[in-house]
């Protein structure tokens, strides 16, 4: 398993995608960083530089991970590739892991580095910028990273051709990060009052960008912007239940994948 991963992190390295999309989230981060320290809100709690961060992490590093994950994986299945990797003594167990763990350690590289660009910035600008809040949305971007490169794991299995994971890819994101917010809204609006609140705390779990995005609020103290109408459902999630929750959901939304794809793998590449 350590030798697949150091060739996956070896052509991950080597991608013009990772590359760009490096050189992308350096830059949104170095400049949010540094408009947000100009602007003069300070940088505790909930405010503009926190909220444009947000969602820089939740509109990038979903399409990131699912982009370059599935496409290597695919690719390698369209070329031969992993089913050459397959024919020696090697569990599907180890190749999936191998190759999660590389296309992980590469955008790892890749967040860890525009956030220490982001923190550089402040530094020198002379922002008064809490470390706390920086390592935890360091901490968020790693773990929406794993969780959407091992729903790109699981795609790049399903896929019979680099495009056909293309397309699957950005139905995903788009139906995740885009429309399933407003999906949500519009059902709202025709649930009953009493079952609006579980529906709205189900949602929740069912997304995982949602799931990070609530969650990376909360810990910023800032629930009031979710109004007074869902202050019951800040103060269970902030809650001891709640934070559990949460925890148990990102293991599920980043292990049930790769189990999927250690079970389609087993069962042959070949056999669609």
């Amino acid at each position: 398993m350590r030798h697949i991963a150091r060739q996956q992190l070896t052509l991950m390295m080597r991608s013009h995608w990772l590359a760009g999309f490096g050189i992308l989230f350096s830059s949104l981060a170095v400049m949010v960083a540094f408009l947000g320290n100009t602007g003069g809100t300070g940088f505790d709690g909930f405010n503009r530089m926190t909220a444009s961060l947000l969602n820089i992490n939740l509109l990038l590093i979903p399409l990131l991970s699912l982009l370059i994950g599935s496409l290597f994986l695919s690719g390698e299945k369209e070329d031969r590739g992993l089913t050459l990797l397959l024919t020696y003594p090697i569990s599907p167990w180890a190749v999936i892991l191998g190759k999660y763990t590389g296309l992980f350690v590469a955008v790892w590289s890749v967040l860890t580095f525009g956030y220490g660009a982001a923190l550089l910035v402040i530094f020198f600008v002379g922002g008064g910028v809490s470390v706390s809040l920086l390592v935890l949305f360091y901490v968020y971007s790693i773990l929406l990273a794993a969780i959407f490169l091992s729903l790109a794991m699981m795609i790049g299995i399903m896929a019979k051709t680099r495009f056909q994971a293309l397309g699957i890819s950005l139905i995903v994101w788009a139906f995740l990060v885009l429309f399933y917010e407003f999906i949500i809204m519009g059902l709202s609006m025709f649930m009953m009052k009493q079952w609006l609140l579980p529906m709205l705390t189900v949602s929740i779990f069912l997304n995982p960008v949602e799931l990070i995005r609530v969650q990376s609020i909360l810990s910023l103290d800032g629930a009031s912007v979710f109004g007074p109408r869902l202050y019951d459902l800040t103060i269970w999630a902030d809650g001891l239940i709640g934070k559990t929750l949460f925890i148990l959901a990102v293991l599920l939304w980043t292990i049930l994948p790769v189990l999927y794809s250690v079970y389609r793998t087993k069962r042959g590449v070949e056999d669609e």
